[in-house]
């Protein structure tokens, strides 16, 4: 199927299956018990700069405090549940994280969790060689601002549009057998699937490197939700920091714990962080400093681009989107 620009967009937008994400978000989060109104539920999906979060619960730096992670198929399954108050804190790309501002004004982006620099790539048959062999091909492509810009970035590179491709709307966790089944010639994906579709002969015809960045994963809560759970949250940082510093020192240990999330053997888990820079404490006061401006001068270039591509559909305050007391003293 061919569509515009503007028909992804709002396919983004306007998910069909939104009424039943969001049920099955909010029954997966809330289970068949109860859960105590202070706890921290705090929403991911699978991929490998989200992993300090539990590798930090792993290893007990939460101190028992009432955070709870919930791992979710899609970003745009964490999008929806924390739009819909099912989730406190989410694991999202900057670009994700401006599309929600426009549902939830009172967003704030707490961390900088990673900077994709050629993790998220668009693969392909290893029969397709070349960009500029995509047009005519069906490109899977996960509803997600992120994969739009990938997208846009493989196309404009290749000098191609939309209409010069056959998008099919594939979810993140179905990548692999959307690939082996031959349902696509191209799929914008990222780790783990890479790898693993890498494995099978997928080749790499476009990545992250090429658009600097433009992907930047970042943690987001509500300004309501830091004046209830201000401590809750620093913990939550603190440990994330904590736990980049134990993958760093005791790497054969944090893998082995790592392995079993990323379905992959221990041995394997490192290479699952290639193409990504995961910043310490000092590059985070960097990014969210008001002063220095890093993280805001990339998100008023985001939102610019966002609006020429038709990301965004109505306009956003981000003056008080990026909050740095949350992180620990350098």
């Amino acid at each position: 199927m061919v569509i515009t620009l503007m028909s992804l967009i709002k396919r983004v937008r306007q998910f069909p299956f939104f009424h039943c994400l969001t049920l099955a978000a909010i029954l997966m989060i809330n289970g068949c018990e109860s859960t105590p109104q202070n706890v921290v539920k705090i929403g991911t999906n699978l991929w490998p700069g989200y992993e300090s979060l539990y590798l930090a619960q792993n290893l007990g730096y939460f101190h028992n405090k009432p955070i709870k992670l919930v791992e979710m198929p899609s970003a745009t399954e964490v999008s929806h549940a924390f739009r819909n108050g099912a989730l406190d804190v989410a694991a999202l790309t900057l670009d994700e994280s401006l599309v929600l501002m426009q549902h939830v004004p009172d967003l704030r982006v707490i961390l900088v969790m990673d900077v994709s620099a050629g993790a998220d790539v668009l693969l392909a048959k290893p029969t397709i060689t070349s960009l500029a062999e995509l047009k005519g091909k069906r490109i899977g492509v996960e509803n997600s601002a992120v994969g739009a810009i990938l997208l846009d970035g493989a196309l404009h590179a290749a000098k191609l549009n939309i209409t010069d491709i056959k998008f099919k709307s594939i979810m993140a966790n179905e990548h692999e057998s959307a690939y082996k089944n031959e349902l696509v010639d191209a799929i914008v994906t990222f780790e783990p699937h890479k790898s693993k579709l890498i494995s099978q002969g997928a080749i790499t015809l476009f990545d992250s490197s090429q658009i600097p960045e433009r992907i930047v994963d970042v943690l987001v809560t509500r300004q309501s939700i830091i004046e209830q759970n201000k401590d809750t949250l620093k913990i939550v940082i603190a440990a994330h920091f904590k736990a980049l510093e134990y993958l760093k020192q005791n790497t054969s240990d944090a893998t082995l714990r790592i392995a079993p999330r990323l379905d992959v053997p221990s041995t394997e888990v490192m290479k699952q962080f290639e193409g990504i820079s995961l910043p310490d404490l000092i590059e985070n006061h960097n990014y969210l400093s008001l002063e220095i401006a890093s993280l805001s001068s990339a998100v008023d270039e985001l939102i610019s681009l966002m609006k020429d591509k038709q990301l965004l559909f109505k306009s956003i305050d981000s003056s008080q989107l990026i909050y740095d007391s949350l992180l620990p003293e350098k």
